[in-house]
């Protein structure tokens, strides 16, 4: 059995191929043969089989190739060679039965005999090693993830192939390298170590006007592709060959010997930390890859997360604790450092000379330190610590080819490019773990004495290792503070990060690496973020700000996230990610946002962002209600998305809104502040949707407040009449009558003087609901019919189904049941032709009260479980305590009590739960008048009581005339 990725992706069993399946099983194998016995997880190979785009299905159909691979692997004879192992798969297998790492192990033999003089058999190696290649690695496999492991897998093919042309020469063999070399390079016409060879080769076949004829060959055609001149390797061995140099017969590469080289074991490790702490769980998993023995390749560990959080500390303190496995030394450099400018070719020089090579034998090419690098590390033990990469192009030269040797690098991005790294993601620390930290730095006893400022300024510093170091230094130099007064001038957010400075270390500068090193258009999204008073965003909200697509404003986000200069929060319901700040890295933005956006152009943003907000919440209601119905607009400029995308990102809208409350919340708020008077009662007023239907009453009162104090301030009376309408209309759900009829008072005499006639359709409907409540039913007609007349000409159909499903309840009570049943039928027309499902519920609803007063029991349940099922579907909580309350009229009026009674316990907790208090009054009332029936006047006295102090309330006469008289009959039916 053998894996084969030195060519086609293959299994193989007694040198046959099996059948493989379709192109994702044969990525999902080269995956896992390119970290044969090394964990592979599923979202890795998600990345590779599908890349940015990944189906709703994509694990599902992971398990399906892993299956399919499994069986593949049992007709090889190895059933058990995929594992199943947090967070993915592994594949175990020797490195006989793959063969790129019977390869890599090939060349190293290879590599060890050339170095201890053994030409001739290092040459044969190498011949051996090639003759796995059937073809390109990884051929016939297309996966954008796999192209750089493929270019890596072929560019050490060709490297070997050098080598084995190398050893030929020194072996005499000019001749065959004659024969194969021109072919060659016509593949590789840019490979200067090709043309040296092959000159060296006719030169010693006594061919010498064709060696330079070579040369120039050479030069010309690397001045026309890539207008250089041939490095001075080739040129220095052009001159030996016109002055026929000796050396050209002993060593055609090495033209002078090396110096000898002193034996040394770096031990380049800085300092840990003392109080290092709150780590245990990455340092195991550090000992577990690290320390283990030698596999079959090179453990790296890859440490990533954003500045200050404590990943220099980690690596250094688990190397400190590593280094007995590392007998032959230890190798660190700091890429933080202003000498990290120095490219590959110097940080192996220092390596090199680190590892004992003299300066003067230290090769001038990148590609021959590398290689001499890797030759000196070869079957030796040692520890490689790369702090501060920047990303996986640093990291790929500096890695060790010895299985023997380690690696642990840590950078602000995550690594996750290095194949076989153990990507180790490193966060703040939690409450407990920054206590802790800070306990270490200024004593326990002063945590113990102040644990609530404690607590507090751990959150100040975002659990940031880097803040709680300088925060308890700070304090530990001044044994007089109390914490508590470090913790008043860090709520100041505009001093906090002054305050995190002591003695040379900030939070500031350190924020600032990470800001300076983004590209220009990401700096300006992390400073316009910075206007975000919501929890968290979704990516529109940064396409907005930036006024682009939303395509390029998520790859401008998903750069800030690999920079860690923002995260990412998913939530379960959501298949979007959402993006945030951490509150340090938004007072940094907010002090960027300050010193280089103009007030312009800050507020050109907001005004984007708000305006997104207020489109997409006035779609939504759109979509809800069939258009704008039941709404008035103002004329705050819009920010629009495309159709299909708005329609994406709202899906159902009441799922979305409740998704956005926090945010919609946030933007009133924030227009507000702004003096965006006219977006903000807007939004307010379209946001009640979701208020009234989810029971969210603490967030519309907040948001009608926010619009009726902007409007009023800014002179806005039609704003100020919808803010007026909005909070009576608060009052009306809350059954507060007296301050829903001064609120709709107020609000209808406004409507008028600025001449909106829906405005005052609106308002009299609602006005005269309440006057239904409080008795006053001539009010409430005279008020129906008014706003009955204008809504057909203001266009409001569903304002009109609304309108005529409440005269259906009024003229139900007094006993017309025609008459409602005519208005419901026209209201239900209306609803049904408008697509608005959640007023066909409340009209249905209506229909089952009818159905009850004929005693059509079973056309009441069909109606009311037909309203169920939408109100459950839309998320309106509201209508479904009123749905399974009626659910509880009709069991009653059967006579079936057990059953009422558990259906009206269920609407009783619901409603209390929403706060709807006329259905717990109603639901008290029953089940009070259940309890009577049963005799039970305990329980019965409990109900009524509560039912009669809330309709005493809410000033709903008729019901607290029936609940005095069910009382009366308990203190009759009560023993004396």
């Amino acid at each position: 059995m053998r894996v084969r990725l030195l060519g086609p992706v293959e299994l193989t069993a007694d040198q046959h191929p099996l059948d493989l399946g379709g192109p994702r099983q044969r990525v999902a194998l080269a995956v896992l043969g390119l970290n044969v016995n090394r964990v592979t997880s599923v979202d890795h190979l998600i990345d590779a089989i599908w890349g940015e785009a990944p189906p709703p299905t994509a694990r599902a159909q992971i398990q399906v190739c892993i299956s399919s691979l499994r069986k593949r692997f049992g007709e090889a004879g190895r059933p058990d060679a995929i594992k199943t192992r947090s967070p993915g798969y592994v594949l175990e297998l020797d490195s006989s039965e793959v063969d790129s790492l019977e390869f890599g192990e090939l060349v190293a033999v290879a590599q060890q005999d050339a170095e201890a003089g053994r030409t001739a058999a290092a040459a044969a190696t190498l011949r051996t090693a090639l003759g796995l290649w059937r073809g390109p690695a990884l051929d016939g496999v297309t996966s954008d993830l796999l192209r750089h492991e493929a270019t890596v897998l072929n560019d050490r093919r060709l490297t070997v192939l050098e080598e084995r042309f190398r050893l030929d020469l020194l072996l005499g063999r000019h001749e065959e390298a004659n024969a194969e070399l021109p072919a060659l390079i016509g593949v590789h016409p840019l490979r200067e170590r090709l043309y040296g060879l092959l000159m060296v080769a006719l030169y010693r076949s006594g061919r010498q006007a064709e060696a330079l004829e070579v040369f120039q060959r050479a030069r010309a055609l690397l001045v026309e592709e890539i207008g250089i001149e041939p490095g001075p390797e080739l040129c220095e061995l052009e001159h030996a060959i016109l002055n026929r140099s000796p050396a050209l017969d002993l060593a055609p590469v090495d033209l002078a010997a090396p110096e000898p080289e002193t034996r040394v074991t770096p031990r380049q490790l800085p300092t840990t930390i003392g109080d290092f702490t709150g780590r245990d769980g990455l340092l195991d998993e550090i000992r577990r890859l690290v320390g283990a023995e030698a596999g079959l390749a090179v453990p790296i560990v890859a440490i990533s997360g954003r500045g200050g959080v404590g990943k220099s500390a980690l690596a250094i303190h688990a190397a400190h604790e590593l280094g007995q496995h590392f007998p032959d030394g230890h190798l660190y450099v700091d890429l933080h450092a202003p000498e990290s400018d120095d490219r590959t070719p110097a940080l192996l020089a220092r390596f090199l000379r680190a590892l004992g090579v003299p300066a003067t034998s230290v090769p001038d090419g990148a590609e021959e330190r590398a290689e001499l690098y890797r030759s000196r590390l070869a079957d030796k033990r040692v520890l490689l610590v790369l702090d501060g990469v920047r990303d996986e192009a640093q990291v790929w030269p500096l890695l060790p080819g010895s299985p023997t040797c380690a690696v642990i690098a840590t950078s602000r991005s995550r690594l996750s490019g290095v194949p076989g790294a153990l990507c180790l993601d490193v966060g703040v620390f939690s409450p407990d773990g920054g206590l802790e930290l800070l306990g270490r730095i200024i004593g326990a006893d002063r945590v113990q004495a102040e644990p609530e400022a404690a607590a507090e300024l751990v959150a100040l510093c975002d659990g940031l290792p880097l803040a709680l170091r300088i925060a308890g230094a700070r304090l530990a130099s001044r044994a007089h503070w109390r914490i508590d007064g470090l913790v008043r001038r860090l709520r100041d957010e505009q001093r906090r990060l002054d305050e995190l400075s002591h003695r040379g270390l900030e939070i500031r500068s350190n924020i600032g690496l990470t800001y300076q090193a983004l590209p220009s258009v990401a700096q300006r999204l992390f400073r316009l973020f910075s206007l975000v008073q919501a929890p968290d965003s979704p990516a529109w909200v940064a396409a907005a700000l930036l006024d682009v697509d939303l395509a390029t404003a998520e790859d401008i986000l998903d750069a800030l996230v690999e920079a860690q200069a923002m995260e990412t929060v998913q939530y379960p319901d959501s298949p979007h990610p959402r993006y945030r700040f951490h509150e340090l890295i938004r007072a940094y933005a907010r002090e960027q946002l300050l010193d280089v956006e103009s007030t312009v152009d800050r507020d050109a943003a907001l005004a984007r962002m708000l305006g997104g907000w207020m489109a997409l919440a006035e779609e939504a209601h759109r979509r809800e209600y069939g258009g704008d119905y039941t709404v008035i607009h103002g004329t705050a400029a819009r920010w629009r998305l495309p159709a299909e995308v708005s329609a994406e990102i709202i899906g159902t809208p009441m799922t979305w809104w409740d998704s956005e409350r926090h945010a919609l919340v946030a933007a009133v708020r924030q227009a507000a502040e702004a003096g965006m008077d006219e977006l903000c009662w807007d939004l307010a007023l379209t946001s009640v949707t979701l208020f009234e239907a989810k029971g969210y009453f603490d967030d519309w009162r907040e948001t009608a407040c926010h619009a009726l104090g902007a409007s009023s301030e800014a002179g806005n009376r039609t704003g100020t009449a919808a803010a007026q309408y909005s909070l009576g209309t608060l009052h009306m759900f809350q059954t507060r009558t007296a301050e829903a009829a001064n609120c709709f008072r107020a609000a209808l005499m406004l409507f008028e003087a600025v001449g909106n006639m829906h405005g005052q359709a609106l308002v009299l409907r609602n006005a005269a609901h309440v006057d239904g409540i409080r008795g006053d039913n001539e009010a409430m007609l005279a008020k129906y019919d008014e706003a009955l007349e204008i809504m057909p000409l203001v266009g409001d159909r569903i304002g009109e189904a609304h309108i005529q499903r409440s005269l259906a309840g009024w003229w139900l009570g007094q006993g017309q049941t025609t008459r409602a049943r005519g208005l419901l039928e026209q209201a239900l027309s209306i609803s049904r032709q408008e697509h608005c499902l959640r007023v066909e519920a409340q009209v249905l609803h209506r229909f089952a009260e009818l159905h009850v007063a004929v005693e059509r029991f079973d056309l009441a349940r069909e109606a009311l479980h037909r309203v169920l099922r939408i109100v459950r579907n839309i998320g309106d909580q509201i209508g479904e305590a009123y749905a399974v309350y009626g659910l509880g009229v009709v069991r009653q009026r059967e006579g079936r009590l057990d059953a009422a009674a558990t259906t009206m316990a269920h609407a009783l907790d619901l409603s209390r739960r929403l706060g709807e208090r006329l259905v717990e009054a109603r639901s008290r009332y029953a089940l009070g008048e259940i309890a009577l029936l049963r005799a039970d006047f305990m329980l019965a006295s409990t109900h009524l009581q509560a039912a009669r102090t809330l309709f005493a309330a809410l000033g709903s006469t008729v019901w607290l005339d029936r609940t005095l008289g069910l009382l009366d009959e308990v203190e009759v039916g009560v023993p004396s």
